[in-house]
């Protein structure tokens, strides 16, 4: 259930930035792909109900489903790799109001050292150890080229982060403690194109109305 509700809370904080007070089961359900029926349980699970005609109030669900995610408080990251990418997370206007702010970037090129990307200096890969230990910074970004992946998570590993989110095609080896989440763009695609081939392949099938 705790994906669903992830889903449930990042629909909610975008409608609320739309300036929405309320959602309705349906249109959670229709912004995360889930059933209405089974986001109505997920939220009776977890002691939040609704008013029928007008649904669930936007700020208390968010709060309700933050204290259930223990997300509330402000969580910081430590991202390497300060190119296109790792530029485009740290100046991302979205995770501080999601309650994560990159608190330092890293890079091993000279080039990238010194320079601010979002609002972050960037510093040389080797001071992340000590800067980690300063700042308790507990998420680890790695969007590093792939070839630098493993031995970056080695970095982080022994910087005693525990959470690391990776952007390479690089399957990382880490100890059992920490808790690794590949993010993959084509495995999204993927599973967005089975559906529409099977979506496809249901219409070619319904014979021609004579």
């Amino acid at each position: 259930m705790t994906n669903r509700l992830t889903k449930y809370l990042r629909v909610t904080q975008q409608l609320i930035e739309e300036g929405r007070d309320a959602v309705s089961s349906k249109e959670l359900g229709d912004f995360t792909g889930i059933n209405p029926v089974q986001v109505r349980r997920d939220l009776n699970a977890i002691g939040f109900s609704g008013t029928r005609g007008v649904g669930y109030q936007a700020h208390d669900l968010v709060e309700s489903v933050r204290a259930i995610l223990g997300l509330r408080q402000t969580y910081n990251i430590a991202l390497v790799g300060a190119g296109n990418l790792g530029s485009a997370i740290a100046s991302s206007a979205i995770l501080p109001k999601r309650g994560f702010v990159v608190h330092d970037v890293f890079d091993n090129d000279g080039d990238k050292i010194g320079r601010t990307v979002g609002n972050v200096v960037v510093k040389h890969i080797d001071e992340l150890e000590k800067s980690v230990a300063a700042a308790d910074e507990i998420i680890g970004i790695i969007a590093t080229p792939s070839h630098a992946a493993q031995d970056v998570a080695a970095l982080m590993v022994d910087a005693d982060i525990r959470v690391i989110l990776n952007y390479t095609d690089v399957l990382l080896h880490v100890p059992s403690n920490v808790d690794v989440h590949r993010i993959d763009p084509t495995a999204q695609l993927m599973h967005t194109l089975y559906y529409l081939t099977q979506a496809e392949s249901s219409e070619a099938a319904v014979p021609p109305v004579s």
